[in-house]
């Protein structure tokens, strides 16, 4: 991807926050890239993620026109959370940015439930697409 100049702040570099909107992101492309598009899979199914816990470490600027990658890994698959890790890095390989988020999933009314008992099937499938990273 690459740093367009509406991502930048009066400093022209990056505005810190503009990094979680491209975790989102890549949070969406890894559902996607293992079969599970989130609108389909997670939203209209009632399956909400909401934050619970946010954090970025900011290594080195990023400027606009400038071409970075982002990889996103599922770190944490729980019950009644998930988690991931971020890293966003420069064309030289090196870091630019680390951080990670850890989601609730919550139903259309915000209470938070056991995917497991509600999801039975979306709850297999995630362990098999994530294997390792789950906790019963």
């Amino acid at each position: 991807m690459e740093v367009a100049w509406g991502d930048c702040d009066a400093a022209g570099i990056t505005y810190y926050a503009r990094y979680f909107d491209w975790f989102s992101n890549g949070r969406i492309q890894l559902f996607k890239k293992y079969g599970l598009p989130y609108m389909s899979t997670f939203h209209r199914q009632n399956v909400n993620m909401v934050a619970l816990e946010a954090g970025c470490r900011y290594r080195r600027s990023l400027w606009p026109e400038e071409a970075v990658s982002l990889e996103t890994v599922l770190d944490t698959l729980t019950r009644t959370r998930i988690g991931f890790k971020y890293t966003i890095f420069k064309t030289d390989g090196s870091p630019a940015a680390g951080g990670f988020t850890v989601h609730a999933y919550v139903d259309e009314r915000g209470k938070p439930f056991d995917i497991k008992k509600r999801h039975p099937a979306l709850w297999a499938k995630m362990n098999a697409v994530f294997p390792g990273t789950t906790e019963s």
